[in-house]
């Protein structure tokens, strides 16, 4: 399979998360772990279609957990007796 190399978002395209990261680990000169998170909030091509995508964004979507409807309905019971 073809490879292709992500790129690192710039300090000005980083989100504010992403910034805060970014700068906190800078600040305490961590520049391997700083190149991660621009690497981590950067964009990646698929080699097969050729689609570029937010690294962090899909890595996010990928990993969110399953809400069942009911879970949904519990949370929302516990909330309405909260009141």
């Amino acid at each position: 399979m073809d490879r292709r190399d992500p790129r690192s978002a710039s300090r000005q395209e980083l989100s504010r998360i992403g910034r805060w990261m970014y700068e906190t680990v800078v600040r305490d000169g961590e520049e391997a772990l700083a190149d991660g998170i621009a690497h981590l909030f950067g964009e990646a091509e698929c080699p097969r279609c050729a689609s570029v995508f937010n690294i962090a964004e899909e890595y996010t979507s990928a990993n969110r957990p399953v809400l069942r409807f009911a879970e949904v309905r519990r949370s929302r019971g516990t909330q309405d007796r909260r009141r």
